[in-house]
């Protein structure tokens, strides 16, 4: 089977080469094409347009920055859709709001391409090892025919629905991430101004009802302020900002999504973009070290 894998970065790349591991004959395309050396090293050929990596392809996956950079590469004059051939598959495992991934189906209805939205949840070393977990929008015989494909990068599918479900349980999925962290931030923040040491509170949240595999791993980062991106922040900004335009478009209120999103908002204007989500606990005051305001700035210090 020929895939084209159109995306390389933190995620994108490791998830292509788990399919070259798995004999898929791969073609790959990325912006920036330096960074397609390494696959092609593995065996994997190199497009020069998203249309000539779709032209050969069985299947068709990107994994790209945002909403924009999909319907760009996808939807535009000789992109991928145009050189897709009719019953190839197409697969978008970008976090994008359910709206786009609507869209790019009924783009591939249209010129007789099967869709797929197929987010994934898990970092860096989940991408590399397969162990993410999918989200599946689409109709469910398409997810079957995908499976073989799906299941070199994954430990767990989960199907969600028709087109779009997907990508709207990725939303809820990062939501709850960020949510997370920024109450966890708040709190480790509040004991270390009360004389608790910050290992000492770790331990006792990642030990009891609170306990969880991310708790761990982010705050042990964050107390030796590793802040050397698995999911950076500016990603993470983008996706609430998804999660809280889809709230507005069911009409839902969603306070803590709108405080989170300022939150973020002021994170990227605090020049942490780059940098792990988890960096978002600069603002905080952790340890004495400040940048940047929270919120209005009204957090006294």
């Amino acid at each position: 089977m020929k895939v084209a894998f159109l995306g390389l970065g933190i995620m994108g790349s490791r998830m292509a080469e788990r399919l070259i591991g798995a004999g898929f004959e791969l073609t790959v395309w990325n912006r920036t094409p330096g960074k397609t050396e390494g696959l092609k090293a593995l065996g994997a050929k190199e497009a020069v347009s998203p249309w000539e990596a779709g032209a050969e392809a069985d299947v068709a996956i990107t994994m790209l920055a945002d909403p924009a950079s999909v319907e760009a590469v996808a939807l535009s004059k000789k992109g991928l859709l145009e050189g897709l051939k009719k019953g190839a598959l197409y697969i978008d495992m970008t976090t994008v709001s359910p709206e786009t991934s609507r869209k790019l189906g009924a783009a591939c209805l249209e010129r007789g391409v099967a869709f797929l939205d197929a987010p994934v949840t898990g970092s860096k070393p989940a991408a590399a090892s397969g162990e993410l977990v999918l989200m599946v929008g689409g109709e469910a015989a398409v997810l079957e025919r995908a499976r073989p494909v799906l299941q070199p990068m994954s430990k767990k599918i989960v199907y969600m629905g028709p087109v779009g479900q997907g990508s709207r349980m990725k939303l809820i999925n990062n939501l709850s991430m960020a949510g997370a962290m920024a109450t966890f931030f708040e709190g480790l923040t509040l004991g270390q101004r009360g004389g608790l040491a910050p290992e000492a509170v770790l331990e006792v949240l990642t030990s009891g009802a609170l306990a969880s595999p991310l708790l761990r791993l982010k705050g042990e980062a964050v107390l030796k302020e590793n802040f050397e991106p698995l999911f950076s922040l500016k990603h993470m900004a983008k996706d609430v900002r998804l999660a809280v335009e889809e709230s507005e478009r069911e009409r839902f209120d969603a306070p803590l999504s709108h405080l989170l999103d300022r939150l973020f908002q002021s994170a990227l204007e605090a020049g942490l973009g780059e940098e792990d989500y988890t960096a978002l606990i600069k603002l905080f005051n952790f340890n004495g070290k400040k940048k940047g305001t929270i919120l209005d700035g009204s957090i006294p210090q």
